[in-house]
């Protein structure tokens, strides 16, 4: 079962990154989701890098918030 929960977190950073590949207001956008997933924005910077993947939890938060950001 981790296979999926891990698949599914790196979808979301993926997702994650190209939405920051289009959206380059990187502060206001980096707090906003920080804010959104209580957790620091240095978390955050940590997804965009590829440094960590989010936890399954944190990847539905960022799935939302993109989601969100669509409208």
């Amino acid at each position: 079962m981790a296979g999926i929960h891990d698949q599914s977190a790196g979808e979301a950073a993926e997702r994650l990154i190209a939405f920051w590949k289009i959206h380059r207001r990187f502060d206001a956008n980096i707090r906003a989701l920080a804010e959104y997933a209580h957790v620091s924005p240095d978390t955050v910077y940590r997804w965009l890098n590829r440094k960590a993947v989010p936890k399954p939890a944190k990847a539905r938060l960022i799935e939302s918030w993109l989601d969100a950001r669509k409208s």
